[in-house]
C-alpha cells in the first residue's frame, strides 16, 4: 500500500477550517477534516463541468478571455486548453 503523506495545509479564509492537501504516490487530494476528499487528481468532474460551462459561455464571442483563478489540481486549465485547440 502506498502511504498518504500530508503535504500541505491552509485555512478557508474567515473560518477555522483547515483544507489539507495529501500526496500517495502520483494521486494528490485535497480534504476538509472529517468531510472526505473535496478534490483529487483522479476525480475532477465536478471541476471539469464547471470549466465546460464557463467555456461554453463565451465560445461564441469573438477573442474570449477566461480568467483562471488559481490552479488547484488543474482540472479547469486542462478542460480550457482542451476547448481551445478543438
Amino acid at each position: 500500500m502506498i502511504p498518504r503523506n500530508r503535504i500541505g495545509t491552509a485555512l478557508i479564509p474567515g473560518t477555522n477550517v483547515e483544507l489539507q492537501l495529501y500526496q500517495s504516490g502520483d494521486l494528490f487530494s485535497i480534504k476538509i477534516p472529517g468531510r472526505g476528499d473535496l478534490m483529487n487528481s483522479r476525480m475532477h468532474g465536478s471541476e471539469t463541468a464547471l470549466a465546460e460551462l464557463a467555456c461554453a459561455r463565451i465560445a461564441r464571442v469573438n477573442k474570449p478571455r477566461l480568467l483562471i483563478g488559481g490552479l488547484g489540481i488543474g482540472g479547469h486549465a486542462a478542460v480550457q486548453l482542451r476547448l481551445q485547440l478543438s
